[in-house]
């Protein structure tokens, strides 16, 4: 029996929980200490010691044009990092490799490789809550997807009671797939897929979040009242709103609405679509869960666990009751598989993806819980199993508030 999520999950095709435990409650991610990521690949786990006042290994193995070596930062969003120390080397972006992108507030270790840098060069780059080490020069570079798994510890401050044992749980795309402060990206998708590129620029503009600073949600509603006043707006629409005034621009110059979204950089622009086809992941998944989670017949496995569809060009529908769910929200939602082709550039191919996963080498520590994750799992779709959350608030955020 599956027990229903809140409404702000809902809103993100999170329909249920699949554990009836009582949630803990609490809040995450308080301090960047409190949710460490550490990368797991051939070469190892990626552990944060440095940033953690231990020692790690300096001395640099192997041979090849490739220096590969763990970054450990601190409260940094791993492109940002990324471009920082392509400028402090003089390397082309395009030089730095890194497996996957980690939480920005967090203690996190990964793997990057540098074409043509020498260890004794990076390791005299001194960067704000930045450490380098285990270096090992290798022939290839590392390449997105290029990883196994993640080990993570968290910390949860203010539970209400024992962590519990919480190991099985949906494979859901986790809340940070969809936004911030704002569940968005999927909505502009959504209507980006649909060819509907003046909805898509109005919902990415005035869509406001009660969790959003008040200048910010007064410039997204006054923007909806004026509407089509786009040098007006660039008066008012806070500067740190970098991509909102991007496309604001872009239209001002008379640019149509598609080109202005397009303004956008490639990458940014590709989430609206990958938000989409996870939020399209996510409501087959809960429509699912409704149904059962034993394997049917009719089921495409992957190592023994059934699969739901991420809709893309390439996908292929399951049979029997699985085929039917997934056919079934298509339907609903007035898309068809060949229209992601459009958007073949940005990675809209589609696949299948494990309806349940588990953690591994689970631990429980007073108010720390650690364990290891494959690749492409998120550690809060686990975490929301064992916190049973009732608003975003401490959870996929943190607002400022009163000491404890």
């Amino acid at each position: 029996m599956v027990v229903e999520a809140p409404d702000w999950e809902q809103s993100i095709g999170m329909f249920y929980y699949l554990s009836d435990t009582p949630g803990v409650g609490g809040r995450i991610k308080e301090k960047p200490e409190d949710f460490i990521v550490e990368e797991i690949n051939e070469l190892g786990e990626a552990s944060v010691l440095v940033l953690r006042g231990q020692k790690a290994p300096m001395d640099p193995e192997g041979s090849g044009e490739f220096l590969w070596v763990v970054l450990e930062k601190r409260d940094w969003a791993t492109v940002d990092a990324v471009n920082r120390i392509a400028r402090v080397l003089k390397i082309p972006v395009k030089h730095v490799g890194f497996a996957g992108t980690k939480d920005k507030r967090a203690l996190t270790g990964q793997w990057i490789s540098l074409r043509g840098v020498k260890w004794r060069d990076l390791r005299n780059v001194q960067l704000r809550d930045m450490a380098f080490h285990t270096p090992v020069y290798m022939k290839g570079r590392l390449r997105l997807g290029h990883l196994e798994a993640n080990r993570f510890t968290i910390r949860i401050r203010g539970a209400s009671r024992q962590i519990p044992r919480v190991i099985q749980f949906p494979n859901y795309f986790a809340h940070q797939r969809f936004g911030s402060y704002r569940f968005v990206s999927h909505l502009v998708g959504r209507h980006i897929v649909r060819g509907e590129w003046e909805d898509a620029v109005r919902t990415y503009l005035t869509y406001a979040s009660q969790y959003e600073p008040p200048e910010t949600v007064e410039a997204r509603k006054r923007l909806q009242r004026e509407w089509g006043d786009w040098k007006g707006a660039l008066d008012y629409f806070p500067k740190r709103l970098r991509p909102e005034r991007t496309i604001l621009s872009a239209l001002a110059r008379g640019k149509s609405y598609e080109s202005a979204l397009r303004s956008l950089h490639p990458r940014m622009f590709s989430l609206f679509i990958h938000a989409y086809q996870s939020y399209l992941f996510n409501l087959i998944t809960s429509y699912r869960l409704e149904h059962g989670i034993g394997v049917e017949e009719g089921d495409v496995l992957l190592r023994g666990v059934p699969t739901a569809m991420i809709p893309g060009y390439r996908s292929r529908f399951a049979s029997g009751v699985q085929g039917a769910i997934e056919r079934s929200v298509l339907e609903d939602e007035g898309v068809d598989l060949q229209t992601f082709r459009r958007f073949k550039r940005f990675g809209a191919d589609g696949g299948r993806r494990k309806l349940i996963e588990r953690a591994k080498d689970y631990r429980i520590r007073g108010d720390i819980v650690s364990f290891v994750l494959e690749k492409g799992s998120y550690a809060t779709a686990l975490l929301r199993e064992i916190m049973k959350p009732s608003t975003p608030e401490g959870f996929v955020f943190t607002l400022p508030r009163a000491a404890d």
